[in-house]
């Protein structure tokens, strides 16, 4: 009798644990259904398009061979400008960006392409000019001031632009390597890269003077204003286009989040070779000129414009590092970037000598997200 009830005992147990058993399995499969909704639901309402505008200041480095024409070279000992320092380039451009990146919703590749833009120009001017004074033809012991003066001139303009349109497709590889919302994004595509630089300079002088003249009637040297008179002018332009290849590296990874919101920090790289043409136009002319009652001869020497094309493989490599404030739809960057061409342009004015162009300096972008 005892064995009896035993074993219905022992039957209701184990008939309660199975229970419990199911009931844990089948709690534990609804978490995990609700966890993998909610990460669907996720993923489902991120944006696919993002849409990126912004500004950059950047430092330009755009170097190119300056204008000196021969009566400048030695200048005159009394001259202390330089036509040099006139005509060097403009040391910063100020332009906007813009990016659209698209992420369709069953796929983790990413689509994106992006325009810069950047601008500078301006005017430089210096002159420089000394009184004379003369002795007097009647009084050696007195002098006497003439209206006019040696003077030297130097004015130059320049007006750069610089375009770089980027087209790629990426994917993230990081897999969380940086945190569960860290992203390191490497993409393919191409890069398309314009620099135009359009200056032009002119340069005055009128090194000696001569003071008096002798008047035979009167038999007297009286003071008449003439003059030896140099003047030049030199206008170029250059530009360079190419397309090549692109390889790009952008990362991201948490610092501080605070519900929706994400502090982050952005670090990437990329390189590119671009296939291309430089070329150059150069025009020069140099005017001379004597004013003397005694004699009177011009000199006009405009040379043949000089116009060179070559064709030229330029590597590109650059990079940024900034920070970010970012939520579900919304994103404010700030940051620091550099971007290096090698031997892009044509910097010569008689002869082709290839010079690197490069733009750094700090950048700032808002950025929308639309869709999912």
């Amino acid at each position: 009798m005892s064995e009896s009830i035993n074993t219905r005992e022992n039957g209701a147990g184990f008939h309660r644990q199975l229970l419990t058993t199911v009931s844990a399995i089948a709690l534990l499969a609804s978490i995990c259904g609700s966890g993998e909704a909610q990460a669907e639901n996720a993923d489902t309402d991120r944006p696919i398009l993002w849409i990126e505008l912004g500004a950059q200041f950047e430092g330009e480095r755009n170097p190119q061979e300056t204008y000196l024409p021969p009566f400048m070279n030695p200048a005159p000992s009394f001259v202390t400008i330089s036509p040099s320092a006139v005509q060097s380039p403009q040391p910063y451009s100020f332009g906007g960006e813009g990016k659209i990146e698209f992420q369709p919703q069953d796929s983790d590749w990413v689509f994106s392409a992006a325009v810069r833009y950047g601008r500078s120009n301006g005017d430089k001017h210096q002159h420089q000019q000394t009184s004379v004074r003369l002795k007097s033809p009647f009084h050696p012991s007195q002098y006497i001031s003439v209206p006019y003066s040696k003077f030297a001139d130097a004015a130059a303009h320049e007006d750069a632009s610089h375009t770089i349109l980027d087209f790629g497709a990426g994917k993230d590889v990081g897999l969380g390597m940086f945190g569960q919302d860290s992203r390191s994004m490497l993409s393919a595509g191409i890069r398309y890269a314009q620099f135009t630089n359009k200056s032009r300079a002119s340069v005055a002088a009128v090194p000696t003077l001569f003071g008096y003249v002798y008047n035979t009637r009167l038999h007297v040297s009286l003071p008449f204003q003439s003059m030896h008179n140099f003047q030049a002018t030199e206008h170029s332009e250059r530009n360079f286009r190419g397309i090549g290849p692109s390889l790009s590296w952008d990362s991201s990874a948490d610092i501080v989040r605070s519900g929706q919101a994400q502090f982050t920090f952005d670090w990437g790289a990329n390189a590119a070779v671009l296939f291309g043409r430089q070329k150059v136009r150069v025009h020069e002319r140099t005017v001379e000129y004597i004013d003397h009652p005694s004699h009177a001869t011009a000199y006009n020497n405009a040379l043949p414009d000089r116009i060179r094309s070559k064709t030229v493989t330029v590597p590109n490599i650059g990079g940024f590092a900034g920070v970010s404030l970012k939520f579900p739809n919304a994103k404010f960057s700030i940051g620091y970037r550099g971007d290096f061409f090698f031997g892009a342009m044509d910097g010569g004015l008689d002869q082709r000598e290839t010079e690197n162009v490069s733009f750094y300096g700090p950048f700032a972008s808002i950025s929308v997200g639309i869709g999912g």
